[in-house]
């Protein structure tokens, strides 16, 4: 056998990360010819180009491709979440929602998708909705500060400002720097006539993001 010629391989491995980008920067409606490849070739090449189409900001190009995977494979988990995901940063929390209530039916241990379910909800005003999805990920990751914080804002939608206080300090309990827990704690107390309890969270929001921004 041959030896193997290293500065060859360099060579070769460059040229396939050339035409790697060029192949990235094309449009999506030219992806179709991947489907001509082995099923499971073709999806993880399309999900390695939506990965790079994101870091790029293009999230519509990512959706696109996400919803081509989900044409031959309706209920592939990673595709249904990653679509979710582009949804809600893109602002469509109806189709972000609808997703992810599929990934959830699919598989009920996944706790960001039911974060994200609840947050879709929370968006789109629908509080009960959002509640029982932001519960069920804080029963799958009890240290999930996000979602804390999510059910202390449905609180105090609600006007229940005690219960919205204790979600804001389990938010705070597992994510110490959360500014905007420190912030919500402030004006639940403020609601609640507190106000000496309410300036104390304010000066910590704001020592916290002094101390970030170095002053």
């Amino acid at each position: 056998m041959d030896a193997i010629n290293t500065t060859e391989l360099k060579y070769y491995g460059k040229a396939l990360a050339i035409n790697f980008k060029k192949f990235l920067d094309r449009t999506v409606d030219k992806y179709n010819s991947l489907f001509t490849l082995d099923p499971e070739e073709s999806k993880d090449i399309l999900l390695e180009i939506s990965k790079e189409m994101e870091k790029k900001g293009d999230h519509k190009g990512a959706g696109e491709i996400y919803k081509k995977i989900l044409l031959s494979e309706p209920n592939n988990v990673n595709a249904l979440f990653k679509l979710a995901k582009v949804y809600n940063d893109m602002g469509q929390f109806k189709e972000a929602a609808e997703a992810l209530k599929k990934v959830v039916v699919l598989d009920n241990s996944i706790a960001q998708a039911f974060y994200l379910l609840g947050s879709a909800h929370f968006a789109l005003d629908e509080n009960k909705e959002a509640m029982a999805a932001l519960q069920k990920a804080v029963e799958l990751n009890p240290g999930y500060a996000e979602a804390y914080y999510k059910i202390g804002l449905i609180f105090d939608a609600r006007s229940d400002h005690d219960r919205a206080i204790e979600a804001y300090q389990k938010t705070i309990s597992f994510s110490p720097d959360f500014v905007r827990a420190y912030q919500s704690l402030g004006f639940a107390y403020e609601s609640k006539g507190m106000r000496d309890e309410a300036v104390k969270y304010f000066k910590k929001a704001i020592d916290i993001e002094e101390r970030r921004s170095g002053k």
